[in-house]
């Protein structure tokens, strides 16, 4: 019996090999304070998503992305939709 791989072009890496963020790395980007970073991970609304590693957090940049893009205000999101 052969054993054939299946390769999905559409197929999306779970992780990509773009070094992670920390939480200071993810504040500094949304000029937020650190914990607010560490709160939003972990228990508040709106959420961002965290990678756990053990006690450690850390954030995929295109997570960070589109945490941003689904907090857009609609004139915002219709002027970069639109390119008003």
């Amino acid at each position: 019996m052969t054993l054939r791989l299946i390769h999905h072009a559409q197929a999306q890496p779970l992780f990509s090999e773009q070094r992670l963020l920390t939480a200071l790395d993810v504040a500094e980007r949304l000029g937020v304070s650190e914990r607010w970073v560490r709160d939003h991970a972990t228990r508040r609304h709106p959420r961002i998503p965290v990678v756990k590693l053990g006690p450690l957090l850390r954030f995929r940049q295109e997570d960070i992305d589109n945490f941003l893009m689904s907090h857009l205000s609609s004139t915002a999101s219709k002027i970069l939709r639109d390119g008003v």
